[in-house]
């Protein structure tokens, strides 16, 4: 399994992309920054659209992946497939109702015609597991102020945990705890320990609340910890209390990282 990050950050300045994830190239956990960061062949690729819920971080490149991918259908590209996203019902209502409602963004569900559409949505339930070419997918909600899921990644035996965006949540971590080849886990940590009431009103965790969830984690100290969704601006203070809390395997991720996952 491979993650290569093309976004990882909570907030959007110069140069910090948001929240993104290409699994093997074809499938995309949340869709922050593809287009600000994939050249055009490599957008082409993309199969499936993975959404953990709706907030404008996580879908903004929603509305320029399917543009580009239309300009491609229109030309004749064979290759211009459809794109399938995956969510909670919730959130593919929300979407169409609130952003590819043809007032934010044209609804791409119906461009070029409904029958054979650039974006195709597909439901899923909480912990239903989808196998995508070999990589199996599930679903697992988690604690934050909209609908919202973490996933569990699994391929040729090696697991990985996505929280996406949370604050103080259980389930997941009885699902982590239960994969008998868990490599490594990635967990929201987005404002430092001073903004702590800002982190749990938001649904997130600072430094310390993070120290908590892994707590929960079996394998703490095992497998390798990556930190994501982390506020730009307090970028270096964050870092200093990360690096206080002495978590073994532990570190923030950054957009050019790539991540091999291996059994």
């Amino acid at each position: 399994m491979k993650i290569r990050v093309l976004g990882c950050y909570g907030g959007q300045l110069l140069g910090f992309h948001l929240t993104s994830f290409l699994v093997n190239e074809t499938v995309l956990l949340d869709a922050g920054s593809p287009t600000e960061v994939l050249t055009l062949e490599e957008q082409s690729r993309i199969e499936h659209i993975f959404l953990s819920h709706t907030h404008l971080d996580h879908i903004k490149d929603i509305a320029f992946l399917a543009d580009n991918r239309s300009l491609k259908r229109w030309a004749g590209t064979i290759e211009a497939s459809a794109i399938t996203i995956h969510s909670l019902q919730e959130n593919l209502d929300r979407l169409l109702e609130h952003f590819l409602n043809n007032i934010v963004w044209p609804d791409f569900t119906k461009i070029p015609t409904k029958k054979d559409a650039i974006l195709k949505l597909k439901s899923f339930n909480s912990e239903q597991t989808i196998n995508i070419e070999g990589l199996k997918i599930t679903p697992i909600e988690v604690e934050h102020p909209v609908p919202c899921t973490g996933f569990l990644l699994d391929q040729d035996g090696a697991q990985v945990i996505f929280t996406a965006d949370t604050g103080h949540t259980e389930r997941i971590w009885e699902i982590a705890n239960e994969q008998p080849n868990l490599k490594a886990v990635i967990i929201d940590c987005s404002f430092p320990n001073n903004c702590e009431a800002l982190a749990e009103m938001s649904g997130h965790l600072t430094p310390q609340g993070m120290r908590k969830e892994l707590s929960k984690l079996n394998k703490l100290g095992e497998i390798s910890v990556y930190l994501y969704h982390m506020k730009p601006e307090v970028l270096t203070e964050m870092a200093s209390e990360v690096e206080a809390e002495n978590i073994p395997h532990l570190r923030m991720l950054t957009q050019v990282d790539e991540l091999i996952i291996e059994a």
